[in-house]
Formats: C-alpha cells, structure tokens, sequence
C-alpha cells in the first residue's frame, strides 16, 4: 500500500473542525430567524396573543396564591403544635396495665418515681429528661390572689418545652436552683400580666400556697394549639426538688424527655417503653401501662393533613392553569390555518419540518413566557397586599400574629410554578407545530 502523502494529510485535517464550526454557524443563524420569524407571528395577532397571556397570567396567580395559601396554613398550624411540646419531645404518664405480666393481673396501676427519670436519661439516644410535678395552687401578689397551674421542674425542661424568658424578662431555673431548692419561680405570660398587671414581675416576691418565691424570669408570649395539664403561659415553673415543700413528691405526674435524632424516635420510645416494662414488671407491648404522647407523631399527622390540602390546592391551581393552556393551543391552531400558505411558501423554499416545527413551538413558549411573567409579577403585589391573612392569633390571643396565614413567595413555589408552566406552553404549542410541520407544501400552496 502507498502511504499518503504529507501534504495531503495537512490539508485533509482542518476540515473536520471546520465542517462543525460551519454546522454550529448554521445552526444559531437558524435558531436567529425561528426566533425572528416566532416574534413577528404573535406581533402581528397582538390582541389574540395578549388574550392568551391573559389566560396563562391568571392561572399563575391562582397557583401562586393558592399553593402560598397551603404553604403559610402549614406553617401557622406548625408554629402552634411546636410550641406545644418541642421537637422531638416525649410526654410519659402513668396508666394502667390491659395485660397480664409476672404473675399480675391486668388492670394494675403503673405509678412513676423520679428514680425513674434518672434511668432514662441514661439511654444513649436521649438527650435531655426531666421529672414534672403538677399541681393547682393559690398565688398571691399584694391584694391580687388566683389559682394557677403549678410545674416542678428541672433545669433541662427549658430548653426541652422552650420555657424562654421574654426580652428583658430575668432567666430561666438554674442548676444551683435545683441544687440548693431555692423558692425561686418562672412565671408564664398570663400568670404575670395577672398578678402584676404592667409592673416588673421580675425580682418581686409572690406567695405559692403561703410561701414566699421570688420571681426570677417572666415567659414570652408563647402561642401553643394544644396543650397538657394548661398551656404553660398559665403556669408557673418551680425547682421540683422545691416541690416537695408543698406537696407529696413519691410519685411523679410525667416523666419529659428529649430524643437525640426525631428520625429514630419510634426506636427511642421503644426502648424507653422495654425499660420501664423490665422495672414495673408489665408487658413492654403493653402501651396502656405507660401512655406517651409523642410530639414527632403529632408533627407527621398535621404535615400529612397540610400537605394533603396543598395538593389539593395545586391540583385547583393546575386545572386554572390548564385552562390557560387550552386558549393557547386554541390560539396557535388558528395561527396554523391562517397561515397555511405562508407555510407552504417557505416548505417550497427549503425551509425544514424542524425550522416550522421551532417557529411554532418559539410562539407558544413566548405567548407562555410572558403570561407567566406577568402573572408572577402580580402574585407578588397581591402576596404584598394581602398577607397576613387572619386564622388563629385571635382565638390564641397571639400578640405576634405568627399563627396568622402569612403567604411567602418563596423560590420553591416560584419553581414549582414554572415548571407546570413549561409543561402547559410545551403542551399547548406541540400539536399545532407538529400540524404546521407535516403540511404538504402543495396543497399548502392552493388553501384558499
């Protein structure tokens, strides 16, 4: 065999980045005129297409509102049932036994011990507990008197049931409270508006059940949507070791504990239940011995009635959105019929079926596009103009109005709503293209 001369090879190789760099020039040119030919063909129908944008606009704001409707119902009901209990807190009673155990009938009664508590704490996979006594009690300020709920408690419950002082309001329990049982207490909100009305609270002395406590912190305005025992702006929070000056502290009324990780907190319960099971002697199946109320589980059952109405609210939205679609694909059938012999001119001169089938497809995206863009536009006017949205601070005396239905513009429900609007303008501009692109240039030619 010859081998190829060297000369040749040199002349032979450029051309293969040239025929791409060719190809490439092509292709944007292309891509310039489908462009230019998309823009001229809704300018020419401008009332058709602002119609058509119009339609798509409304379905925007009616997703947009809604889904920030469904976004900031959550978030209200969240706010309330977290400030319920915690995160990942559990609260244990005391019950009664439904089954048979080490030779006990069922039906006996499980009573709980602070000793109880230490051995919990000592799980690995619980982070925080705390023994709780709860009682009824007169208090006493001055010439104002009335009965509160009462909550002995350790320094852990704080930060567990987030007991925060307000701004300026004193502390929290300390470890040196407990240690020393000082007759120190926390006052909830409501409990200090009542006995002190708007003088410091803090620093004062108040009578618990006829005994002197000084008031070391006064509790934020906390909204709860549930609560046990009495929300806890109702109550007040003293050492539990300083509890058993006034009354009986063998027992106690629960037991509140912190898990590590809330995505193994079924495990968490589990062992805390065997635990138990194994000093009481009852049947760690047994839940009715020992009842839990679990703040994980709750969470899960409003997120799964949230959500299930937000997809029912996007579903609402998509449907109005759809309509919209409709009146574009309405429009760009028409666009095809009327045009029918501009089609078969440019199929006669060479124009390709991608060439008509992007010219269409550009028309639809850019009706689409812009629809969209106005309806963003005025679904932020109307977020800024009607948010927040009355719903539970009234009936939670939330000074703060965060139960309220804020709606938020957030990027994920920007993106959730672009993405349904690619899909309309793909759908409402795909089948007139395709139409458009398999007309027969001769018969194009002689529509009337």
């Amino acid at each position: 065999m010859t081998p190829p001369d060297i000369a040749t090879l040199d002349s032979a190789m450029p051309l293969a980045p040239a025929r791409r760099v060719r190809g490439r020039t092509r292709t944007l040119q292309m891509l310039k005129e489908v462009v230019r030919e998309a823009g001229y063909g809704v300018s020419r129908n401008r009332l058709r297409a602002a119609l058509s944008m119009l339609g798509i606009s409304w379905g925007i704001v009616s997703v947009v509102m809604l889904l920030a409707y469904g976004n900031g119902f959550q978030e209200a009901l969240m706010v309330g049932f977290r400030n319920a209990f915690g995160e990942g807190v559990a609260v244990m009673y005391p019950g009664q036994t439904s089954m048979q155990a080490g030779g006990q009938r069922a039906g006996r009664r499980i009573r709980l011990k602070p000793e109880d508590a230490a051995l919990v704490a000592e799980l690995p996979a619980v982070r925080s507990v705390s023994p709780e006594y709860m009682n009824r009690l007169p208090m006493t300020f001055a010439d104002r008197s009335s009965t509160f709920a009462l909550r002995g408690v350790n320094v852990a419950y704080g930060s567990m049931r987030g007991e925060r002082p307000g701004k300026g309001q004193g502390r929290w329990l300390t470890d040196e409270d407990v240690a020393e049982r000082r007759r120190v207490v926390f006052l909830g909100y409501e409990v200090a508006r009542k006995l002190f009305g708007a003088q410091q609270a803090v620093g004062q002395t108040i009578r618990i059940a006829n005994r002197p406590f000084e008031v070391v912190g006064v509790m934020e305005d906390k909204v709860q949507m549930s609560s046990y025992f009495s929300p806890d702006k109702y109550c007040a929070f003293i050492p539990h070791t300083t509890m058993g000056e006034l009354q009986d502290t063998t027992y106690v009324s629960t037991i509140v504990f912190q898990t590590m990780n809330p995505l193994q907190q079924e495990k968490t319960l589990r062992q805390v239940r065997e635990l138990l099971a194994r000093r009481h002697r009852f049947e760690a199946a047994d839940e009715r011995a020992v009842n839990i109320n679990d703040s994980v589980e709750n969470m899960a059952t409003i997120n799964g009635i949230t959500n299930g109405l937000k997809v029912v609210l996007t579903f609402i939205g998509v449907l109005t959105l759809a309509i919209g679609g409709v009146g574009i694909m309405n429009i760009m059938f028409v666009s095809v019929t009327e045009r029918t012999r501009e089609i078969g001119i440019r199929k006669a001169l060479g124009a390709r079926r991608r060439e008509i089938l992007l010219q269409f497809l550009c028309e639809a995206f850019f009706i689409t596009f812009l629809g969209g863009l106005a309806g963003v536009v005025a679904s932020w006017l109307m977020v800024w103009a009607f948010s927040p949205r009355p719903f539970l601070a009234e009936l939670l005396d939330d000074l703060s109005r965060r139960t309220d239905i804020h709606l938020v513009l957030s990027l994920e429900l920007l993106g959730i709503c672009t993405a349904i609007l690619m899909v309309v303008g793909i759908i409402a501009g795909l089948l007139p293209a395709v139409r458009a692109s398999r007309l027969n240039p001769i018969e194009a030619l002689r529509y009337e």
